[in-house]
C-alpha cells in the first residue's frame, strides 16, 4: 500500500460509507504505532495498561438516522488485536427542529476540555498524548491511602500503586482525565455561531468513566466555547463528581473529583496552535489527614503547534507539564513534598500525507520525572494512520 499509493487510493474509502439513502453511515480508522518498549519508567502507560507509542488500533463507527431528529450511534474499538469494546453507544435526539439543541444518552462523548473531544486521527498531529489525558497518578478508585506517607510512598509509581485500605492488589492508578474510554449518562449541547454550550450528567468522573454507577454518585460537567474570530476558539470547562467506589470500606460522603479547564485553538494560513490548562482536585478519605487537609490537587498545562511545509508535509511539537500539590509527611522529620512526582514532556515530529486520509508520522519524545530518582527517557515512534 505504501509503495503504490496510486493503487491504494482506488481501494481505500476516503469518506464515510453511506447506505440506505444516507440513513446509515459507517466510518472508521486504523492506526499502527511502532516504538520501543517502556518497561522501566512507564511514561506512556495508560489506564488500559498499554503504551500509546506502541499500539495497534482499529475502530468502526456507525450512525443510523431513522428520522430527521433521531439518530443512534455506536463505535467499536480494538487495541492490539484484543476483543472489541463498545467505546461509544448512544442515542441523539433534537427535540425541536428550529432549535439547535441536541440531547444524547448512553455512552456519550465528553464535554470537558479540548483533547478528549477529538475522535479521529485526522485531528491528531503527534502520536503521544498530553500528560493530563494519559499519565497515571497513584490514586485509585478501589483503594485509598490511610495517611500521607502511604501516598508519598507511591510517588512516581502510578503504573502499579497499592494502598492499605480497599483492594489489596497492586494496579494502575488514574489519570487526570481518561482519553481512552467514554462515560455513561445524558448530555445536552446547544450550538450557534459564535457560542457553544454543553452539559452532562454521568455515572463516572473525568479520571474514571464507568458504564454502571458503583458509588451512588453522579458527575456534573460542562463546557462553554466562543469563536470571537475566524480560526479562534476559546473554551472553559468544569466538572465535579464522586470518584471512589463503594467497595472501599469506611468511606462516607462520596468524596469528589473537581476539575476546571481552559482551552484555546487558533489556525491561520499554514499554522495551527492549541493549548490547554487543567486543574483537578480529589478529596481523599485519609484516616490520618495531613496538615493540608483531605484534598490533593494537580495542574496540567500543554501547548502544541503544527506548521504545514507543503499540503502533504508538516512539522509539529508539544510542550507538556504536570505538577502536584504538596502534602506533609506524618513521620517525624518527614518534611513536605508533592504527593506525586512532577513530569515534563516535549514531543516533536512531523507527518507526510500519502493521501488526504492516509498519513505517516514520526516523533521523538523526551520525558523527565522529578521524583528523587530522576528518570529521564527519550522515545522514538512511527505511525501509519488511515481513516474514513
Amino acid at each position: 500500500m505504501l509503495l503504490v499509493p496510486g493503487a491504494a487510493h482506488a481501494q481505500l474509502p476516503t469518506e464515510p460509507v453511506q447506505l440506505f439513502d444516507g440513513r446509515v453511515r459507517l466510518s472508521g480508522e486504523i492506526a499502527a504505532s511502532i516504538g520501543a518498549k517502556d518497561e522501566e519508567a512507564f511514561f506512556n502507560y495508560t489506564d488500559y495498561e498499554r503504551n500509546t507509542l506502541r499500539t495497534f488500533r482499529a475502530a468502526i463507527a456507525a450512525e443510523w438516522q431513522p428520522a430527521s431528529r433521531l439518530a443512534f450511534l455506536a463505535e467499536l474499538r480494538s487495541d492490539n488485536l484484543e476483543a472489541a469494546d463498545a467505546y461509544a453507544a448512544f442515542v441523539r435526539v433534537r427535540p425541536w427542529r428550529s432549535v439547535p439543541l441536541d440531547v444524547q444518552a448512553g455512552r456519550i462523548p465528553p464535554v470537558f476540555g479540548e483533547f478528549g473531544r477529538r475522535r479521529y486521527q485526522s485531528q491528531q498531529i503527534l502520536i503521544g498524548y498530553p500528560l493530563a489525558y494519559q499519565y497515571l497518578t497513584p490514586l485509585r478508585a478501589d483503594a485509598v491511602p490511610a495517611s500521607a506517607d502511604d501516598l508519598l510512598r507511591m510517588r512516581g509509581r502510578g503504573w502499579r500503586s497499592s494502598f492499605p485500605i480497599g483492594s489489596p492488589v497492586a494496579a494502575p492508578g488514574l489519570p487526570l482525565i481518561s482519553a481512552f474510554r467514554w462515560d455513561t449518562g445524558v448530555e445536552a449541547s446547544w450550538s450557534t455561531m459564535p457560542v457553544e454550550v454543553a452539559v452532562s450528567v454521568t455515572n463516572g468522573t473525568l479520571s474514571r468513566p464507568t458504564v454502571g454507577d458503583d458509588n451512588s454518585g453522579k458527575q456534573l460537567a460542562g463546557r462553554v466555547a466562543v469563536r470571537p474570530l475566524t480560526g479562534l476558539v476559546i473554551g472553559a470547562s468544569g466538572s465535579r463528581g464522586a470518584w471512589i467506589s463503594d467497595s472501599v470500606p469506611g468511606v462516607d460522603g462520596n468524596p469528589a473529583q473537581t476539575a476546571l479547564g481552559a482551552d484555546a485553538e487558533y489556525s491561520k494560513d499554514h499554522w495551527l496552535l492549541r493549548g490547554e490548562l487543567i486543574w483537578s482536585r480529589w478529596n481523599v478519605p485519609f484516616s490520618i489527614a495531613p496538615a493540608e487537609g483531605n484534598a490533593v490537587a494537580a495542574l496540567a498545562t500543554w501547548i502544541e503547534g503544527r506548521y504545514r511545509l507543503t499540503p502533504r508535509v508538516y512539522v509539529a511539537g508539544r510542550a507538556d507539564r504536570l505538577g502536584f500539590s504538596d502534602v506533609t509527611s506524618d513521620s517525624p522529620g518527614g518534611g513536605r513534598s508533592s504527593w506525586d512526582a512532577p513530569v515534563t514532556r516535549i514531543e516533536a515530529g512531523g507527518g507526510y500525507y500519502l493521501q488526504r486520509n492516509l498519513v505517516l508520522r514520526a516523533v521523538a519524545q523526551w520525558n523527565r520525572r522529578h521524583d528523587g530518582r530522576i528518570e529521564t527517557k527519550t522515545f522514538y515512534s512511527t505511525q501509519v494512520a488511515w481513516w474514513f
